[in-house]
C-alpha cells in the first residue's frame, strides 16, 4: 500500500478510529496514540484481507489501547477525571452524562469497552467481540461485570434505576 493511499484513508477514517478509542479510554492523548499506531501498522504491516480496512483500523487501535491500559494499569480515579474538549465534534462523546463518564472511567478497560460497544453503540455481541478481538464468551462476561460495576458505582443516582424491569 502506498503512502498516498494511507493519507487518503487517514483523512476518511481517522476521526472514527479516534472516537472508538476515546470511548474506551476517555483520554484524548491515548486515543491519538492508538489512532496513530493503527495507521503506522497499516503502512508497515497491512492486513492480508483488505476488504474492510476501516474495521481493521478500529480493531488495531482498540487492541493497542487495551494493551496500553493493561500494561500501564492506568485507571483514573474519580477526582482525577477531567472533561476534554476535542477539535472534531464527532470524536467527543456528548451523549454520556458527566456521572456516567466518571463511572465509566473507574471500571476496567475490558469491561468499559464491552459496555460501550453493546449498550451505547448498539453493536451485536458478535460484532462487538470482533471489534475488540475477543471470544464472544469473554465479551459477555466483560459486559456482565461492567454493567454490575457501573450499577454499584451509580447506586443512588437516577442513572442506576431501581433494578426492576418495567
Amino acid at each position: 500500500m502506498r503512502q498516498a493511499d494511507i493519507e487518503i484513508l487517514f483523512a476518511e477514517h481517522a476521526a472514527a478510529v479516534h472516537a472508538a478509542v476515546y470511548r474506551l479510554t476517555l483520554d484524548a492523548a491515548a486515543a491519538e496514540d492508538a489512532t496513530q499506531e493503527a495507521f503506522v501498522r497499516l503502512l508497515t504491516r497491512p492486513p492480508r484481507d483488505d476488504t474492510n480496512i476501516p474495521a481493521w483500523l478500529k480493531r488495531v487501535a482498540v487492541n493497542f489501547a487495551i494493551d496500553t491500559l493493561r500494561r500501564t494499569n492506568r485507571i483514573k480515579q474519580l477526582g482525577e477525571f477531567e472533561h476534554e474538549a476535542l477539535d472534531r465534534p464527532d470524536v467527543s462523546d456528548t451523549t454520556l452524562s458527566d456521572d456516567l463518564k466518571a463511572a465509566l472511567s473507574r471500571i476496567k478497560a475490558d469491561h468499559r469497552a464491552a459496555v460501550l460497544a453493546v449498550d451505547r453503540d448498539g453493536m451485536s455481541y458478535t460484532d462487538a467481540a470482533d471489534l475488540l478481538g475477543v471470544h464472544i464468551n469473554k465479551l459477555k462476561t466483560d459486559l456482565l461485570r461492567g454493567r454490575r460495576a457501573l450499577h454499584e458505582l451509580l447506586k443512588g443516582s437516577a442513572l442506576a434505576g431501581n433494578g426492576r424491569k418495567e
